[in-house]
């Protein structure tokens, strides 16, 4: 409103990005709303009545008019005119505000002006692509035990392809030298295994057992149940040796140094000795080398299937004429760092003279590159960006949201007057969880970057607005439940029962009273429908809801 009424501006020449489709009607229909009282509000005198919207409003037009460039009835015809273009403003979500970029700037950003099809679910594609690759790579023999150490299906590689084929570094990078192929070595040191213990097993076996009678072995670590355990898994195995099959992982307690290391002092040079024992020793050391070459094998692959996800996503891209939301970004961003880069920023700075990002702790670094090429060139432009956000609220990291990009952008920028009122939360409470966070100290956010910041009270809720008994409620209440009779800590199923009990008892609690016309909001008695519980997941909510039918 005020750069309509106070910079003579048109509504397509501002700028106004959120974060949700739903965001930007509910955004459309406010500005509306506020140009139309805008309009209205000429020439009309303040009134001690009015709601702070209306006592903001009047404050912007007489400034306005007090400077003496236009008459209230100028100012007037502009307003009506602006609150009737509310259509025609430029309100997008980010990707909205790309398309539009990209198709009206085909030329300065390298695309067709014949947008191709956008791609709002990828599941499919992603799918394709992931039976292509495991197509590919599973039929070459030497390749699938890697591919099978990084996924188990197609379908869990294509839930991975957008993490893939983005933009974050590939961890961990493959090794400068990759260590030989160790499988012969496994392979011989297994046949020698085997036949070891078809030689010695029952007389290595017969000396563990007298080792252990004898006291010779830590009996916490040596008992005779998991050594016979061990032994005919051993008997079985030395038949048809397998390295695939896995055996027991007590077998290194077989070998002679972890024997040694578990004979008690006063047995000392009385540990079983068996030609078994460096055998043992071998095809474990020979196993370990294979499990670091597998290693590398698969890392090595994830990275080549980068590389090929990446180059085939592009492909089928371009044959089918698609592209994704993300691709929208991209190309936005990729245009701006390029040839024409700085005309495409002139252009659209010339276009847009302000920009607004609303939800802007939910930006990704991509799109704060874009708005940061554009609108925030310091060349000494009459463009200007505003970034409306609050990092405590950074719940998309899933989409790619990225808090550290806010606190990056919130450095480098000037800040605007706080946004210090609370409309919809009584005084009490407010006041209580600011009483929260000042206990909670510097570190409450973890960053040091992001504080709790207090808020006032706005004029729209009292604490009489809930009442007890005719009291103002208590903002908040903290339940304590103490634990067992032996003062330790309840077991989880028992703290979630205690729980969910103390919360159910309170409900009832408040419930009962407003029965008996003793609790109130806003005037009228409580209902169920007034109460909300907060839980972490699904299960806990059933088992409030089952509580609460009990």
């Amino acid at each position: 409103t005020r750069l309509v009424v106070e910079r003579g501006l048109r509504m397509g020449q501002i700028l106004a990005v959120t974060f949700t489709d739903a965001a930007t009607q509910e955004l459309r229909k406010r500005i509306r709303e506020r140009l139309d009282l805008a309009a209205r509000l000429v020439g009309v005198a303040p009134d001690a009545s009015d709601t702070p919207e209306t006592a903001l409003t009047h404050a912007v037009l007489q400034r306005h008019l007090d400077q003496g460039g236009e008459s209230a009835a100028q100012l007037g015809r502009r307003l009506r005119a602006a609150a009737e273009e509310t259509d025609l403003a430029a309100i997008f979500t980010i990707h909205g505000f790309c398309t539009r970029v990209l198709g009206e700037y085909a030329l300065e950003s390298g695309h067709t002006f014949a947008a191709p099809e956008l791609l709002a679910n990828t599941r499919e594609l992603h799918a394709e692509l992931a039976a292509d690759l495991w197509r590919l790579h599973a039929g070459q023999g030497e390749q699938l035990e890697a591919l099978l150490g990084l996924w188990k299906s197609p379908d869990a590689l294509a839930a991975d392809l957008d993490k893939l084929a983005g933009e974050l570094p590939l961890l961990p990078e493959v090794p400068d030298s990759l260590v030989e192929d160790a499988r012969p070595l496994r392979d011989a040191a297994m046949q020698r295994l085997a036949a070891g213990l078809i030689e010695h097993g029952a007389t290595y076996l017969q000396q563990l057992r007298e080792a252990m009678e004898g006291g010779v072995l830590n009996k916490a670590s040596y008992k005779p149940d998991w050594v016979n355990t061990v032994f005919l898994q051993l008997e079985q195995w030395s038949r048809h040796p397998d390295p695939e099959v896995e055996l027991d992982d007590r077998l290194e307690r077989l070998t002679l140094e972890a024997l040694t290391a578990k004979t008690n002092k006063a047995k000392a040079g009385s540990t079983p000795v068996s030609p078994l024992q460096p055998l043992v020793a071998d095809y474990l050391q020979a196993m370990a080398q294979v499990t670091r070459w597998q290693r590398q094998q698969s890392i090595a692959l994830l990275h080549q299937l980068r590389d090929e996800a990446r180059q085939r996503l592009r492909t089928f891209k371009q044959q089918r004429r698609l592209q994704t939301y993300d691709d929208l970004i991209d190309n936005v961003a990729h245009a701006l760092q390029g040839e024409h880069g700085a005309v495409l920023a002139a252009r659209l700075r010339a276009q847009y003279r302000f920009a607004l990002v609303d939800e802007f702790q939910d930006t990704d670094p991509r799109q704060w590159d874009i708005f940061r090429s554009v609108f925030a060139p310091g060349d000494g432009s009459e463009a200007a960006l505003f970034l409306i956000g609050d990092p405590k609220q950074a719940i998309y990291g899933f989409r790619g949201g990225d808090v550290h990009t806010y606190l990056q952008a919130k450095a480098l920028a000037e800040a605007a007057p706080a946004l210090d009122r609370n409309f919809r939360s009584r005084p009490g409470v407010l006041r209580a969880i600011q009483a929260l966070y000042d206990n909670a100290g510097s570190t409450a956010f973890l960053d040091e970057r992001i504080q709790f910041e207090p808020v006032l009270p706005g004029s729209k809720r009292t604490d009489a607005d809930y009442l007890i008994d005719g009291a103002p409620a208590p903002a908040l209440t903290v339940c304590v439940i103490q634990g067992d009779a032996d003062g330790k800590p309840l077991k989880a199923d028992d703290a979630r029962e205690a729980a969910t009990l103390a919360c159910v008892g309170d409900i009832h609690r408040v419930l009962s009273a407003s029965r008996e016309g003793r609790a109130q909001v806003d005037g009228a008695p409580v209902q169920p429908g007034d109460i909300a519980v907060l839980v972490r997941s699904h299960k806990e909510a059933a088992r409030i809801q089952q509580a609460l039918a009990a």
